[in-house]
């Protein structure tokens, strides 16, 4: 009899699945997951929360330069060592890496400048958006899209692209309501924190609504901390698996975040990421918020117009991004 290997995901993630798949697939149609929450009413929203005219990006930079490139080669050549000790998997090289190709050339009085770019979407450094096709189990992506589909015509990001996602963004300030610079692998977000940072808005989420859950990373890379990859098996900063089932009820178009899931459950499972299999959730990894609370908290608001559009890229796992805030 052939070994029965162990369930990759966690009881509740099958349950909320299950849920899921009951109130919004229909036969024949493929499921575009939360995305497909973000309505005429929800970009409405969106429209009607911009009350300054001004603009905040939630992108990191990508650090392209060749000085600036060898010394953070140096800086994570150490960290893997550190990392490696903890990891059950190998740690790839280059995950979450970006390679600039430029080519410049003066003719005569005129110049002409041009590059080749490859990328790693995924990692911790990078902001990306994640697609359907990059957490999966038992064979499918979400919607029962089997995972051969993204070696052939998985279409993801282009529907999404199309499908336009531009909806009001609703900032969570964690740190805040706990009194803390940053959340910490010892007390992951848990529904609490999320009701709490909710209730010091002053607005209730609506279905299609971007959630931007700001956990102070900004502040623990500050301070010389830096963050656990996804392959080290341990936990980290981040959301619980309370916080992730509150994510999973609220109804959110997208998360937008900068720690990502806490591990903090005894598989160590991705509690959130699991809910891009489960609901077909839209995740924005590794945000810059921290600009983006103090810009709002001193507008005197927690809302704002929060656009993401992905590039309309064919059997794309995930494409890197700038999210941008009006307000």
């Amino acid at each position: 009899m052939a070994e029965r290997l162990p369930d990759p995901l966690l009881p509740w993630a099958h349950e909320i699945a299950a849920q899921h798949a009951a109130e919004r697939h229909t036969d024949g149609r493929k499921c575009r997951g939360s995305i497909a929450l973000i309505d005429e009413a929800a970009r409405l929203r969106g429209v009607a929360a911009v009350r300054m005219g001004r603009a905040v990006s939630l992108e990191r930079e990508i650090e392209t330069r060749p000085a600036q490139l060898a010394k953070l080669a140096d800086a994570m050549a150490r960290e893997k060592e550190q990392w490696q000790a903890l990891a059950v998997v190998e740690l790839p090289d280059g995950h979450g890496s970006v390679e600039l190709e430029v080519m410049a050339g003066a003719h005569g009085r005129s110049a002409h400048g041009g590059d080749i770019i490859r990328y790693d979407a995924h990692g911790i450094h990078n902001t990306h958006m994640d697609g359907l096709a990059h957490i999966g189990a038992d064979g499918t992506w979400h919607g029962g899209i089997p995972i051969e589909d993204s070696q052939t015509d998985e279409d993801t990001m282009v529907a999404w692209a199309q499908h336009g996602i531009a909806t009001r963004g609703v900032l969570l300030d964690i740190p805040a309501v706990r009194g803390t610079e940053w959340v910490t692998a010892e007390e992951p977000v848990t529904a609490e924190d999320l009701d709490a940072a909710l209730a010091a808005t002053g607005v209730e989420i609506e279905p299609g609504d971007a959630l931007i859950i700001y956990q102070g990373r900004d502040r623990f890379e500050a301070a010389g901390n830096s963050y656990t990859p996804g392959a080290v098996l341990q936990p980290r900063p981040g959301v619980g698996e309370s916080g992730a089932r509150w994510i999973a009820s609220a109804g959110a178009g997208l998360v937008v975040w900068d720690f990502h899931d806490g591990r903090s459950n005894s598989m160590h499972r991705l509690e959130v990421h699991d809910l891009i299999w489960a609901i077909g959730l839209c995740l924005v990894d590794n945000s810059l918020i921290g600009p983006a609370a103090a810009a709002l908290r001193a507008a005197g608001t927690s809302v704002g117009q929060l656009i993401a559009a992905p590039t309309a890229i064919h059997r794309s796992t995930g494409v890197i991004i700038n999210p941008l805030l009006l307000y």
